[in-house]
């Protein structure tokens, strides 16, 4: 059996890592069959205590993960394991120990740039430098590494040194400096294989103007560049444009030109798929609006950000939304509010453009940060009622510190049309308490107890996603709905039998009393996120169901 890969391959896919790691532990012959497989996939935390144990199988290692609050510790810790040789040096280190052949990376730290030391900034270029084959890195900081001591040096990388890469995240809590940003996106439209480039950042306040006016002045080289590559590729029978498929453009807080994006759009991404529509610098949307419907035919999904110093107009996301019916339609489209003020006219008028245009083709709904005063039933009523096709919704509770929330009572009270949903994230705040208004209560609690009764008729749901609190303090602490859910309501989803994945916060799942209840119903269930995992009721299904994984969450998302 060990003699045929696709065996073992298939035999591995039943094993957890714990698993494995014994298997290694049992002898030679089953260390060097299960070794590429337990240290193929490698997260690297703060003082991580297996990390020691790496040097050896370094050659193994195809995706590495590197996520902390400390950089420089973590850093540390693995040139001192790749360091088990002789070298000392962070460059010399890391081919001498073969971590040459990584295939993704990932660098995830929330600490500030401004802190980290060179050694541990230079270890992330060594990797880089040492590992061509990389097709997917994302870098996610806080600070702005385009802009750090190493800066220069990645960009010649991505330039250069990465031919293979196909997925570029870039996520910065600072935006970056806009001419750093272009040379960035430069690389990125003339690199010959990537097809996923996505820069993410937030507002920067203090951001130098005077330095996104400069920077403007590069918009015409980036096309100029552009257009040289088209007539390279016409010149030797290749594909014009570039290969992109998925695009999120760098933030520029003065938007971006029309005499930019229009052409951008219009002859060098002949393949894009999934855009996130940048800000505009001026009142272009209905020329957007065109190069959109008679260029972008393989567009399908979109997304846009609300800012907050934009304003409540929607009319930027409508003219995309309107230009995409043109060909295929969307398949899915995420709306990010960083503005609390979001207004419910725009809200009502995206929504219904959406529906009108795309209700037999979208697929995906995804809202965050979306309105201070709630989703409310001029959003939900027309997807609820109209897109029939729809696979996921889901209204997610934070971002950036704007709550994203229904009330029951804006809950859809006509029938869901969308039955063949897998994928369902509602986030639900008790508008009313019994001691303040006990009428108003009362409808709500009616208003909770159909919502519960039309999610039990999903039957084709895999992840279910809920998640309550109160409106004023966004707290569990005053729920007075929680015996309801805990009775009856949750009862109410026995019939989800295709169920993989239930969310909710442990209050909402009862005592004892619901034991049996629990043990026949989602027979399907492989995972199972809560507050509070090691209550009564959880330790009760972990001995019913030892394969069940159990997660905790302080907020569930």
């Amino acid at each position: 059996m060990f003699d045929h890969p696709e065996l073992v391959a298939e035999l591995v896919s039943y094993l957890s890592p714990k698993d494995m790691a014994r298997c290694v532990a049992t002898c030679k012959t089953f260390a060097s069959i299960f070794e590429p497989y337990l240290y193929r996939q490698v997260d690297l935390a703060y003082r991580n205590p297996t990390m020691y144990a790496l040097p050896r199988c370094f050659h193994h290692v195809r995706i590495l993960r590197i996520h902390d609050y400390y950089l420089d510790s973590c850093l540390e810790d693995l040139v001192g394991a790749m360091n088990a040789s002789e070298s000392t040096a962070p460059t010399a280190a890391v081919t001498s120990t073969g971590m040459t052949n990584l295939q993704r990376l990932t660098i995830s730290i929330s600490s500030g740039i401004d802190g980290y030391s060179q050694v541990a900034l230079n270890t992330i270029i060594s990797i880089l430098d040492n590992n061509s084959r990389l097709t997917h890195l994302e870098l996610q900081m806080y600070g702005d590494l385009l802009e750090s001591s190493v800066g220069p040096r990645l960009l010649d990388i991505m330039r250069s040194g990465l031919p293979r890469l196909q997925r570029l995240v870039l996520k910065g809590y600072h935006v970056f400096p806009v001419i750093r940003a272009l040379e960035a996106l430069e690389i990125c439209l003339g690199h010959p294989n990537l097809t996923d480039v996505q820069f993410y950042t937030r507002d920067r306040h203090h951001f130098s103007r005077e330095q996104d006016l400069i920077g403007q002045t590069l918009f015409d080289p980036l096309l100029e560049f552009l257009n040289g590559l088209d007539k390279a590729g016409t010149q030797f029978q290749e594909t014009n444009g570039c290969q992109l498929t998925s695009l999120v453009l760098p933030y520029i807080i003065g938007g971006y030109p029309r005499s930019f994006l229009l052409p951008l759009l219009r002859t060098h991404l002949p393949h894009l798929e999934r855009f996130e529509v940048p800000v505009l610098d001026g009142p272009y949307e209905s020329e957007l609006e065109e190069v959109v419907a008679g260029h972008c035919r393989n567009l399908q999904h979109v997304s846009y950000t609300f800012r907050n110093w934009m304003g409540r107009n929607s009319s930027v996301i409508e003219a995309v939304i309107r230009g995409c019916s043109r060909w295929n339609g969307l398949k899915s489209i995420r709306i990010t509010s960083c503005d609390a003020r979001f207004h419910i006219d725009s809200s009502r008028r995206l929504v219904e453009t959406l529906v009108e245009h795309h209700s037999k083709t979208l697929e995906s709904v995804e809202l965050q940060g979306w309105d201070s005063e709630g989703v409310s039933h001029h959003v939900l009523d027309p997807i609820f009622t109209g897109c029939r096709n729809l696979k996921s919704f889901k209204v997610l509770p934070e971002n950036k510190g704007s709550a994203t929330f229904m009330f029951f009572a804006h809950t859809p009270t006509d029938p869901w049309v969308f039955q063949g949903i897998k994928e369902l994230h509602l986030y639900f705040v008790q508008k009313y308490l019994y001691r303040e208004d006990i009428e108003a209560a009362e409808q709500e609690l009616e208003a909770g107890e159909r919502m519960f009764e039309q999610i039990g008729k999903l039957i084709h749901l895999e992840t279910l996603v809920l998640d309550f609190s109160d409106y004023r303090y966004h707290a569990p602490s005053e729920w007075d709905l929680d015996d309801s859910i805990e009775d009856e309501w949750l009862k109410e989803l026995a019939g989800l039998d295709k169920l993989r994945y239930l969310c909710m916060p442990s209050r909402c799942w009862g005592e004892e009393q619901l034991s049996p209840f629990i043990d026949s119903s989602w027979p399907r269930l492989e995972k199972v996120c809560s507050w509070d995992p090691n209550g009564r009721i959880f330790k009760w299904l972990k001995a019913q169901r030892p394969w069940l994984e159990f997660v905790s969450e302080g907020r569930i998302t």
